[in-house]
């Protein structure tokens, strides 16, 4: 059973990062040290997956971004890194971890739009868009809304100007990527419609290529975990407003 925590990575003691490092290079292929190391660099925060025993077994990196679009605020989640080893796969930890904190940053700022971009090399994080959100880009049955493909194509710029073209992360030589026997979808897998669009829109996907992709995080558009996990902070933050409002009121 694993246990997730959001760190500050600057707190992060540099063994930690070492058995990040390890864990990752375990299950990705093309995996430089040197580039692993500067992904850390960039990123803010950490979602460390702790076994019963407090071996970290799983991580992802994020880096929040508060950007002006189209002179709209935006908050942007990004993630970086990520793998769990394998023989927890069936566990949900992350993903409840992950909607916490997003959920969290939601209530920061609630009227400011937040967006989740991700960037997926593999059909796995690809799916987590239409089990977890009602509208995301890209997706195979529908064009983007303007507002949103525009501030993918600018994400996309920003982040990899010299490697984003058309929706995708083109490298320019085999970088990290999942393993085959991990990465490849399964007969039964590839009768899903998203795992179709997903390799449609991104064949080079085992050279290490990204699909860049968004979706907003708010009570409108998210299902099940995500959806869930908003609710219980919305709760919770009205519950600390009406205790102050009664507090206030007692004291005058």
């Amino acid at each position: 059973m694993l246990t997730g925590t959001v760190s500050a990575c600057e707190s992060v003691d540099a063994r930690v990062v070492d058995r990040l490092y390890d864990l990752f290079v375990e299950y990705y292929r093309d995996v430089e040290r040197r580039v692993f190391d500067q992904d850390w660099e960039e990123k803010d925060r950490v979602l460390l997956l702790r076994d019963t025993e407090g071996t970290i077994q799983g991580f992802t990196t994020m880096k929040l971004y508060d950007l002006d679009f189209l002179e709209r605020r935006v908050r942007v989640v990004f993630n970086g890194n990520t793998i769990i080893d394998p023989s927890y796969w069936g566990e949900q930890e992350l993903v409840r971890a992950w909607c916490r904190f997003m959920a969290e940053l939601k209530m920061e700022a609630p009227s400011v739009p937040l967006y989740w971009y991700l960037i997926s090399s593999g059909y796995r994080t690809y799916l987590f868009l239409p089990l977890f959100f009602r509208e995301f880009v890209p997706r195979w049955d529908r064009s983007p809304p303007v507002f949103e493909a525009g501030l993918r194509d600018f994400l996309g710029r920003m982040k990899f100007p010299e490697e984003y073209r058309d929706g995708v992360v083109h490298v320019e030589k085999p970088r990290e990527c999942l393993r085959p026997d991990l990465a490849v979808p399964s007969p039964a897998r590839l009768k899903s419609r998203h795992v179709q669009f997903f390799l449609q829109q991104n064949p080079g996907y085992l050279n290490g290529d990204e699909l860049v992709c968004l979706a907003e995080y708010s009570l409108d558009n998210t299902r099940r975990t995500a959806r869930t996990a908003l609710e219980e902070k919305v709760i919770e933050e009205r519950g600390h407003e009406a205790a102050s409002s009664e507090k206030s009121a007692i004291s005058t």
